[in-house]
């Protein structure tokens, strides 16, 4: 059996035509299928989102963000925050995480993300640590008074070198922040429970409690303090 080419005549050519190539524009076609954008350009285009890019140089919820980036956009609200986070979400230039959180998820720019912020604002951020429990880290940064009292205590114990008691702790905060005793007990079993702090004896006349951070709470206060 012949082929569908047998009968046609000898002069005809069945080369491909190239009569396409006269009207597409391949630079256009290039561009439209490039999944390549300009971020760099994208962050500095609007000012609450350069303010939001050039707030993130570590792990933060989005009340701190909305809080700090007021400072360059001073109109800026939550809302705004939440939307801008979205956008860079989808630009992979922001990660969140603490995602199984309804509250106080935590945002931090990935490593495109930074590469972009030091390419348009000249800052250079960090890669978080690894060794932080993120979860633990938002529990604190989401209760003013519990990060008060890490915060506190930390400052306290480098200062005397000692464990501390809840009443001490309470004098050093309520001249700067008007914290009462009950709070900062309260706050001190939320941190036992998250171990962040432990118990370390009583003190010899009133048996009164001594409290002192775990390693787990001083990398939590390290990464409070940059």
């Amino acid at each position: 059996m012949g082929t569908l080419t047998d009968n046609l005549p000898p002069h005809w050519d069945l080369r491909p035509s190239l009569l396409y190539t006269n009207f597409i524009n391949s630079k256009v076609v290039t561009g439209a299928m490039s999944h390549e954008r300009d971020d760099t350009e994208w962050l500095k285009r609007g000012r609450q989102r350069a303010a939001a890019a050039q707030t993130l140089k570590k792990p933060m919820i989005g009340t701190e963000i909305c809080a700090a980036a007021r400072a360059l956009a001073p109109r800026l609200q939550l809302r705004d925050v939440w939307h801008l986070l979205k956008q860079m979400q989808q630009r992979d230039l922001v990660l969140c995480l603490t995602p199984r959180l309804v509250t106080g998820r935590l945002y931090c720019l990935t490593t495109k993300g930074r590469s972009a912020v030091q390419e348009a604002f000249g800052i250079s951020i960090t890669e978080p640590p690894s060794n932080i429990d993120w979860q633990k880290y938002s529990w604190v940064v989401r209760a003013k008074t519990r990060r008060l009292t890490l915060i506190g205590l930390g400052q306290l114990e480098e200062k005397t070198g000692e464990p501390q008691t809840a009443t001490a702790l309470r004098k050093r905060l309520i001249s700067e922040h008007g914290v009462g005793l009950n709070p900062v007990i309260r706050s001190l079993k939320d941190l036992l429970r998250l171990g962040l702090v432990q118990q370390a004896g009583a003190t010899q006349k009133r048996r009164c409690t001594l409290y002192t951070l775990t390693p787990a709470g001083k990398r939590i206060l390290a990464q409070l303090q940059r």
